[in-house]
């Protein structure tokens, strides 16, 4: 049998949503402290489901648990696994890339200095830098100052509270950051917005405590620009 959540977890939703098991009444009462520890259970089922994901229809979950204890479930074990995977992953992506588009969509409306390349990068110059001394591969290797934040505004990563720079091969850096360092040369400063495809994707990185997905923005300057021969 396809199962989702431990066991422990279905019961509390058993509970919550059946009374107890058989049809679930339209207006259920507390009549003993049972019935009120029930109530409690399904309280605190439905706030882990929130924390997990708000948009979860709460109709269609009392509906499976009704289905199941009347032994008629619309879905069998293959068509449940099958919609859970599309719905975590081709689902997640899309709602995921839906509203990081909608995002920066509104930011470049919001000010105008900031825009779009075919990728999805949005960025704002502001510095251009010795054009002379641009990177053109990701062979070369850049000296940078930054700050990256999510899109809550939580620092993810900074060089200002070392003092320091970095230096770094362009091809290390995530995908939206090499193509944001090839926009401006040697002094140049620039503010990008990756999309999480173009930061750390789906897997995240765990040495800067990135989740999957996220979103980043950068402001960086490129201090140093050192050419491959």
């Amino acid at each position: 049998m396809f199962r989702l959540f431990s066991v422990a977890t279905i019961c509390f939703v058993l509970v919550s949503c059946s009374g107890g098991g058989g049809a679930a009444s339209e207006e259920p009462e507390m009549r003993s402290s049972l019935d009120s520890m029930s109530y409690v259970m399904g309280m605190n089922i439905a706030l882990n489901i929130i924390e997990v994901d708000s948009t979860i229809n709460a109709d269609m979950v009392c509906m499976g648990i009704s289905d199941v204890f009347a032994g008629e479930p619309k879905l069998n074990d293959e068509q449940a696994r099958t919609a859970f995977l599309k719905y975590m992953n081709y689902d997640e992506y899309e709602r995921i890339k839906h509203f990081e588009e909608r995002f920066l969509a509104d930011l470049r409306n919001q000010d105008r200095k900031f825009y779009a390349t075919t990728s999805g990068l949005t960025y704002k110059i502001q510095s251009d830098g010795d054009n002379k001394r641009r990177v053109k591969n990701n062979r070369d290797t850049v000296k940078v100052c930054f700050r990256v934040l999510n899109s809550a505004g939580d620092i993810i990563d900074t060089t200002y509270y070392r003092n320091d720079t970095l230096r770094i091969g362009l091809g290390s850096m995530p995908r939206g950051l090499q193509e944001a360092s090839k926009l401006v040369g040697q002094g140049g400063r620039i503010e990008a917005w990756l999309p999480s495809s173009l930061a750390y994707g789906s897997e995240g990185c765990d040495s800067l405590n990135i989740a999957p997905n996220t979103m980043l923005y950068y402001e960086m300057t490129i201090v140093e620009v050192e050419k491959t021969k």
